[in-house]
């Protein structure tokens, strides 16, 4: 079974041989810097909101949407709220209007995180995560916040072509020397292409402002209050608006959390207890398996060294299996970690390092030494682009977490991070470091940038629903912990599961869920424990 290239992974990236205490004392000097502080409470947000008009969503993005069930609207707002009058922002939105319209009691904004995760199919796909009665009663909103898909997207690269030519030397888990070399040239080479082409979005694009969006947003559909749902990152954008607006926050449920205060203080501890967590849940998934020898076809006495054995293998080079497929070190790595997240694949994920762990077990004792990764990376399709195809993509998830989370501007540290992490958590630890390279580099500095690190704790009028899973590889529960401590008045619940978020997996977590969105009852003041619906093995 061949292993599917890395997606964008939300964890960090990679230092070199500076040593650790200077790394320490280096980060600390830069984390000390001034940040351009938010406006405590703001009692308002750049020129006022009007209500938009909704039409069909083909005539605004194209898309094939219902219009039976849902509509769209563009909504402008400013682009530096500082400077309302240097130009705008096109935002767009769909919204999926309660299906029975004389019972509606308000609107549900949705955010599925990221950052830079467009929110439209989310809010069209909504019988996922909501129960039938309040989508009956509720319109869902989804939108795409500043940058993101198709409000402005923001694009670093002009065409597909630019952007293979410029990723394929940059390797996701670089371990050799020569890797680690080309993964800091062609970072600080993207870093530039974004500085050249990325317009004049790009020291706009943070939490602080997709917050204030969201109030425009909101004061759009006339509603008094905000009804949200945050998943992922999108537990950081409501916990910003909770804090900017305390008294406009109607019902508000964060699932799968982020920690808020360690995220705005010092970003690369914040990945790196990110990949401690995504160990745990490793551990946790392999125990799980170990101890259903019937279902998981990784099962066995040895399944965490068998585990090892395999990434160790990787390490050293690609690894071919019979079919004829290779798989790289970062492959491997983004495919333990997406999997980890999505509990329906779970299954799926045993199988492959079942097949992986017969062809490393086949091998000569001592393998030929093996070619780096390089621009294995790269899927071919996108290696060999026709030139002048326009770029598919967009590099919004990087701008707002190079504004947001603190960042020392000193590309020689990540190699030297990277090493050390790995040293505590094996499998994820160097990927963590080098995801976040670009920040080292990034053209817009995050001291300079609108963006809000807190005060964390000014109480709502309802408590916000905090949902954690305890074994979440992605926002580990610690971090859903910390949020529900952090805010001023906040409720949590946990789900003994394996994934990243529970609503739409935990019929537990969702009925409380419905309970709260319908103002029938706040969750429990002590917190609730709830289980998952299908257990991962």
């Amino acid at each position: 079974m061949a292993l599917m290239p890395p997606r964008a992974l939300r964890l960090p990236r990679p230092p070199r041989r500076l040593r650790t205490a200077f790394a320490a004392g280096l980060c600390a000097a830069v984390l000390l810097q001034p940040t351009a502080a938010a406006t405590p409470r703001e009692n308002g947000s750049g020129t006022p909101s009007t209500a938009v008009r909704w039409q069909e969503c083909r005539a605004i993005v194209g898309i094939p949407v219902d219009p039976a069930v849902a509509d769209c609207a563009v909504h402008h707002v400013p682009r530096d709220y500082a400077r309302p009058a240097e130009g705008t922002v096109p935002l767009v939105m769909l919204r999926r209007r309660a299906s029975d319209p004389a019972r509606r009691t308000g609107t549900l904004f949705v955010n599925p995180g990221g950052p830079g995760t467009s929110g439209l199919h989310t809010a069209y796909r909504a019988e996922r995560f909501l129960d039938p009665e309040v989508l009956a009663r509720h319109d869902v909103i989804g939108f795409d916040p500043r940058g993101v898909n198709t409000s402005a997207a923001l694009k670093c690269y002009l065409s597909q072509e630019d952007y293979a030519a410029g990723a394929a030397d940059r390797v996701p888990v670089p371990v050799a020397d020569s890797e680690i070399a080309r993964t800091l040239r062609a970072t600080a080479a993207y870093t530039d292409a974004c500085a050249r082409n990325a317009g004049p979005l790009l020291p706009h694009a943070t939490t602080l402002n997709a917050a204030r969006d969201l109030d425009q947003l909101r004061r759009s559909t006339g509603d008094e209050r905000l009804g949200y749902i945050g998943f992922s990152y999108g537990t950081l954008l409501g916990a910003t608006y909770a804090n900017l607006y305390p008294d406009r926050v109607g019902s508000m449920v964060l699932d799968g959390n982020v920690d808020p205060v360690l995220r705005s203080s010092d970003g690369l501890e914040y990945d790196r207890r990110r990949a401690a967590g995504t160990e745990l849940a490793l551990a946790e998934y392999l125990r799980r398996c170990a101890a259903a020898p019937a279902v998981c076809p990784f099962a066995g006495s040895d399944t965490r060294q068998k585990f090892d054995r395999i990434r160790d293998r990787l390490r050293t080079g690609p690894l071919t299996l019979p079919d004829g497929t290779t798989t790289t070190l970062s492959r491997f790595t983004a495919k333990v970690a997406d999997s980890l997240a999505t509990p329906s694949r779970h299954t799926e994920l045993a199988g492959t390092l079942a097949e992986l762990h017969q062809a490393v077990a086949a091998e000569p004792a001592a393998p030929a030494a093996q070619a780096s990764e390089g621009a294995r990376v790269i899927e071919a399709a996108e290696a060999s682009v026709q030139a002048g195809t326009p770029y598919r993509r967009d590099d919004s998830e990087t701008a707002y977490n190079c504004l947001d989370k603190p960042y020392p501007p000193t590309p020689a540290l990540w190699p030297v991070l990277a090493a050390h992490w790995e040293g505590q958590s094996p499998t994820f630890g160097r990927m963590a470091a080098f995801e976040s390279l670009p920040c080292a580099t990034w053209p817009a500095r995050w001291w300079q940038a609108d963006r809000y690190a807190g005060p964390w704790s000014r109480p709502t009028p309802r408590p916000v629903l905090v949902i954690g899973n305890r074994y979440d590889p992605t926002t580990r529960y610690r971090f859903a912990e910390r949020m529900a401590t952090v805010l001023g008045s906040a409720r949590l619940v946990s789900v003994d599961m394996i994934g990243h978020t529970a609503l739409g997996l935990s019929r537990c977590a969702d009925a409380i869920t419905t309970d709260y969105l319908l103002g029938r009852a706040d969750p429990p003041p002590g917190g609730a424990e709830c289980r998952p619906d299908t257990e991962s093995f």
